[in-house]
């Protein structure tokens, strides 16, 4: 058990350095793909982000509505 926990982070911290090296090699081929994705992540979430308050607000609506045409039970 302790062995696998250990095994876990030497192969984590491996990896770490191994990504943080070729992404200090291929630096420009990165940012050449982070500019080309960074405009389709910014209206994906955007969208995620106006899909989800939109439904927030039907919700809400909804919920109002149910309280008012349901009797207050005292």
């Amino acid at each position: 058990m302790m062995v696998s926990n250990v095994l876990g982070i030497v192969i984590g911290v491996v990896v770490i350095i191994l990504g943080l090296i070729l992404l200090a090699t291929w630096w420009h081929s990165f940012a050449v793909i982070f500019m080309g994705i960074f405009p389709i992540l910014l209206i994906l979430i955007g969208a995620g982000a106006l899909i989800y308050f939109i439904s927030e607000m039907k919700s809400k609506v909804e919920i109002e509505k149910e309280e008012k045409t349901t009797p207050e039970q005292k």
